[in-house]
């Protein structure tokens, strides 16, 4: 029995509300949640009592306080409406006879290698090392294993697991037909190096970074975060180490001559709600973007909560409000607006003519591989059509498309072959195919003129009257 495992989960819920970190909420200045404050004198009574005396049940008030019949001194209160049962009071008392041992939380507790359990009936079936835990448990509850699995479903598992898609047919007769000893981790090699596996890891971390295509405020526009995700995948398959995952996603944009993929990595710290909302409070939005950013760090790094501590200590680990605003401080220098347009009451020069279709800035300007792709892929598919086409084209849309490779604009200049006055004005057709009049004008003057199409048919006809020197400008 371990106080992480079996006896924090009860105090959490029934004890530390009243008798744990926040000491401005903390009863008769008794603490629960630190061996110091739970072995110490009980300050509220003359006697040498004591909250848990290790070893002792029979003489720890904690034990004395969750059996008693008074209902002034049971524990919890009545009124606290979260009764202990009779299952969880065993376990506290089995605790405090094994020593009352307490535990750090997991997430503040450096990784240890811990050491193989020794096991007295299924030595012979450990294939690797985590079966020696696992195995381990089965004899304490007394559990046959079962037998090894076919090989087809063992596939259909291990795909599943690490790419989150299914066996191909090919792919289950290829294993089928291996062998080999080395069959299985053939196929976990072939997994870990498909680009399906960086997708599949890269889920469970996107979900804590709250990685998402739009704002999630009012219109919910959208926001070019997608080389985030990929970075992320690319991460995952190129087997970057932690520690440099992390750096690049909190400060990639602080390091020496910081790389594309670093400033990309910064993405995380923008990963958050954003507002242009008419009437939004740039001071209010500017302290819930960072309240987020607070809560998302301590979820992905810390492994626990860190919002309780925006009002007050957190009551159950120990984290203060000073903790909170000071991780928030980290950040205070990043460049984002509260509300992101340029309204009269919050003026935002920068901004100036953003609407609703606008970026949320700042950007930068990549090379996105995957858009690289995906452009060559529209290209050949744009070439495949066309060579299509070119094979059924109508002769008029191929006069057409020759007649615009000539004329880009769609006017060419037409060829007169006559040009006749009703009026007897007289016309002469120039080399250049203009047509000169001369002589008194003729309001009532009729122009007949006859011109060759240049695709054997016209949709429009355009004159363009110029001065000539013939009729003295």
């Amino acid at each position: 029995m371990t106080f992480n495992a079996h006896i924090r989960p009860i105090f959490s819920d029934t004890c530390f509300a009243c008798h744990g970190f926040d000491s401005k909420t903390r009863e008769a200045d008794l603490r629960l949640d630190t061996p110091e404050g739970a072995y110490a004198k009980l300050k509220d009574t003359k006697t040498d009592e004591r909250s848990i005396v290790p070893g002792d049940p029979n003489q720890s008030a904690v034990w004395q306080r969750l059996i008693t019949t008074d209902t002034e001194k049971l524990m919890p209160p009545e009124d606290f409406h979260k009764p202990i049962n009779a299952y969880q009071k065993a376990l506290i008392r089995r605790w405090i006879k094994q020593g009352a041992k307490y535990e750090e939380h997991w997430a503040y507790q450096p990784i240890k290698k811990p050491s193989l359990p020794a096991l007295s009936k299924f030595s012979d079936k450990i294939a690797n090392t985590i079966d020696a835990f696992i195995l381990k448990q089965l004899e304490n509850k007394n559990i046959q294993p079962t037998a090894a699995t076919d090989k087809r479903t063992l596939l259909r598992r291990l795909s599943l697991d690490l790419t989150g898609i299914p066996p191909t047919p090919d792919e289950i007769d290829s294993f089928l037909n291996d062998t080999s000893p080395k069959a299985y981790e053939n196929q976990v090699d072939r997994l870990l190096a498909s680009p399906r596996y960086g997708e599949r890891m890269a889920t469970t971390w996107l979900d804590v970074a709250r990685y998402a295509d739009t704002v999630g405020f009012h219109g919910d526009q959208n926001q070019h975060i997608f080389p985030y995700r990929d970075y992320v995948i690319n991460a995952f398959n190129s087997n970057k180490p932690f520690d440099q995952f992390t750096i690049e996603q909190l400060a990639g944009d602080l390091l020496e001559n910081p790389t594309d993929e670093q400033y990309i990595a910064t993405g995380f710290i923008r990963l958050s709600q954003r507002t242009r909302e008419g009437g939004a409070q740039p001071k209010e939005y500017l302290a819930k973007y960072a309240s987020d950013r607070v809560r998302s760090i301590g979820a992905a790094w810390l492994g626990q909560t860190t919002g309780c501590a925006e009002c007050h200590d957190h009551k159950f680990d120990p984290i203060t409000a000073k903790d909170f605003y000071s991780l928030s401080a980290f950040f205070k220098d990043i460049k984002q607006w509260g509300v992101y347009t340029n309204y009269r009451y919050s003026p935002n020069p920068d901004l100036a003519g953003f609407n609703n279709s606008s970026p949320f800035p700042p950007e930068i300007t990549i090379t996105s591989p995957s858009m690289l792709q995906r452009l060559r892929s529209i290209r050949t598919q744009a070439h495949q059509q066309n060579a299509a086409r070119a094979k059924t084209t109508p002769t008029w849309e191929k006069e057409t498309q020759n007649y615009l490779k000539q004329h880009p604009t769609g006017w060419a200049p037409a060829t007169p072959l006559t040009a006749n006055s009703s009026g007897n004005t007289p016309t002469r057709i120039l080399t250049d195919g203009g047509i000169i009049l001369t002589g008194p004008p003729n309001k009532a003057d009729t122009i007949t003129l006859d011109i060759a199409p240049q695709l054997g048919r016209m949709t429009a006809f355009r004159v363009e009257l110029l001065p000539h020197d013939a009729n003295k400008g």
